[in-house]
Order: structure tokens, then sequence, then C-alpha cells
């Protein structure tokens, strides 16, 4: 079951990149594929990851990604088996001889986790770059239960302006440096069932020996960051409400504009899935010197609005944040507020959506 029949090829255009073909055994997958079955309610939409103003990692759903994610950890079997096919003696010698030095590494390298992505009909991973463990190298491996299924979901390579396509084919190994930018093509599946989806096994390899008792932890999908953000973020955003706003400095547009579009956003539509809530598309809209980050839903029958708004610049930021929730439309229209202290947690936060949605379904 570990020993890979050896079809690597080394391409330097745009960048190195390694791709081998029939990666796993035919044991190997079936039992890889037995487990990809058991992660299906496990599976969340994946996240965009990217770094917020305390240089920690921010995660939030955006357009340009659209599939399913999990992390699988120990004692995963299908990581259990990609650890053995990657670094059997054949691949092994096969790195320590390849002309990049980067992958001469890899023997030197191991794989702490997987993350499996799925993708469906209309899928799609725009351009983005890894961020690497390491030595920076991303390895994935490509599957499908029905490869006949599956159109697109081809890996395209970027890099200083050039372009190199790396075609969709079941049990495709590829590695590359993590940096480079990548994206999936849209994918087809003649199929609307999951289990015909085209797949991916992603991992980040990092530098050093593995850890003699690994961790081990059930899978996990990525959950978006809940950072309601320090006053100083605050700030930067409440200036970008009005005409009158203060003169901003690159840096405070920058973050201002990441916190409405990234944090506000994103925590809306986590808090909203807690209240029971399918928020539509999530907008930011100027209401005189504030603003609203806000979404329509559906309560009991009736459309509501959700949203937080933002108070302008006059306001202190430790005040100036607020979660509403709007019923009724001209002179029917209500509106319910609470206000959201810039250190409130995700639990706290829900418990506030909650009474607003309570007081807004409350027969009169």
């Amino acid at each position: 079951m570990c020993e890979p029949r050896l079809m690597l090829t080394e391409r330097d255009a745009p960048r190195a990149h390694v791709v081998m073909d029939d990666f796993f055994a035919k044991a190997a997958l079936e039992v890889i594929f037995q487990e990809l079955r058991a992660l299906e309610p496990r599976m969340k939409p994946g996240l965009v990851r990217d770094i917020g103003h305390d240089g920690q990692s921010v995660f939030f759903a955006h357009k340009r990604r659209r599939n399913q994610a999990v992390w699988i950890h120990d004692p995963s079997k299908t990581l259990r088996l990609f650890r053995e096919q990657l670094w059997s003696p054949p691949m092994v010698e096969w790195f320590e001889r390849a002309r990049e030095p980067l992958f001469q590494i890899i023997p030197n390298c191991w794989a702490p986790h997987l993350q499996v992505s799925r993708y469906m009909t209309g899928d799609h991973y725009d351009f983005h770059e890894d961020e690497g463990a390491g030595v920076n190298l991303t390895a994935i491996v490509f599957l499908a239960a029905d490869p006949t299924k599956v159109r697109g979901g081809d890996l395209v390579l970027s890099y200083y302006g050039q372009e190199t396509t790396i075609r969709f084919r079941h049990n495709r190994l590829v590695i590359f440096p993590s940096k480079t930018l990548h994206r999936v093509t849209r994918v087809r599946v003649d199929s609307t069932d999951t289990k015909h989806a085209r797949i991916s096994l992603q991992c980040w390899l990092g530098y050093g020996r593995p850890p003699t008792k690994p961790k081990r932890r059930p899978p996990e999908a990525d959950r978006p960051t809940f950072l309601l953000a320090e006053e100083s973020i605050l700030a930067a955003a409440q200036a970008m409400g009005g005409s009158g706003a203060r003169d901003q400095t690159p840096e405070d547009l920058y973050w201002g504009a990441f916190y409405l579009s990234r944090i506000l956003s994103s925590n809306l539509r986590l808090i909203a899935e807690q209240g029971g809530l399918e928020i539509g598309p999530v907008r930011i809209r100027r209401t005189g010197g504030d603003l609203e980050v806000h979404g329509r839903a559906r309560l009991g029958g009736a459309s509501v609005r959700v949203g937080f708004l933002l108070r302008g610049p006059e306001t202190p930021p430790a005040e100036a944040l607020s979660l509403f929730v709007e019923t009724g439309r001209g002179e029917k229209k209500s509106v319910a507020r609470r206000a959201v202290p810039p250190g409130a947690g995700e639990r706290e936060t829900v418990a506030r959506l909650h009474r607003l949605l309570l007081a807004a379904h409350r027969p009169e």
C-alpha cells in the first residue's frame, strides 16, 4: 500500500514545481474514500485567511473562495497514508536528487495535518498564496471517486506574469512553493451527489521531525474569526462614515475598510447563523455620518434587517458599536438596538442578538 509508482516530473515554469501521477496505490485509495465519506457532515464553507491588525490570522468568508473544507489530524488514516507515500524510500531518494534545492529538503519535513477540500459545480478558488510552514512548500493531491464526472478544477500557477495550468487528474500530486500565486478553476460535476465531487488534499510541509507522540485531534473546519477590534481600529472605521470625517492616513483607511468589509461582515454572518437566521448578501451603507453593516433575513415568515451600526467619529469608540434588528416598513418600521462594547465576546454578542430577535418576533 505504501509503494508509489514513481512517475514524477520536475517542471521549471513559471516556477519550480513537481507533478506526480498515480500517487496513491489502489488499496490506499479505498481506505481514503471511506474516510472521506465519513467526513461529509463535518465539512463547512472554505474561508479566506488574512492578517489582522494585531498580526494574527483572521478567517472570513469571501466570494473568491467557494468550496467546502475540513482539517484532518492524527489519527486520520488518510493523513497516515499521505505521509507513508510522500516519505517512502523511493520518494525520498527522488527528492534528494531533485534539481531544485527546495525539493531536496522535503526528506527533512513532515505533514502536521491535511485540509480536505470538496468542489461541486460552480465551485472555485481564485488567485491566492498559501502561508507555508518551515520551507514554504504546498503539496496537493487531486482525487475523484468517478473522474469521468469532473470537469475543470485545474490548478493554475502564476509567477511574475507567467502562468501554467496543471490539469485536474485523479490521484495526481503537485508540490510547489507556497508563496506562488495559484487558483483552482471553476468546477463542473455531472452529478448532484457529493460523493462525485472534485476533492483535493492540501498540506503545508513543515521543516523538522514529527513529534514522537502526535497530538490526537478530531476533524475540524475553519471558523470565521470573531473579533470586534480595539478602539483604535473602531475609530479608523468610524472616520469613514461621513463626508465631514477627519483626514486619515493610508494605514487608517486600510484598517477601517478591513474592519468593515472583513471583520464586521464576517461576524454578522457568524452570529446570525447561531441565531438561527440565514442572511442574504451583506451590505455596507452610510446613514448620515454613521455606517451600517447589514443583511436581510426571514423571521417568523417576515422580512427583517439585521446588522451592526457604527456611529460616526463624534461618538467615542467604546460607545460606537451596536446591533440592530429592523422590522416592517414605512410607518410600521421598528428598530431595536443593543450596544456592543469593543471587547464583547462571541457568546455575549450572540446573546444580544437573541434578545433583539425575541423582541422583534414578540406578538403585539
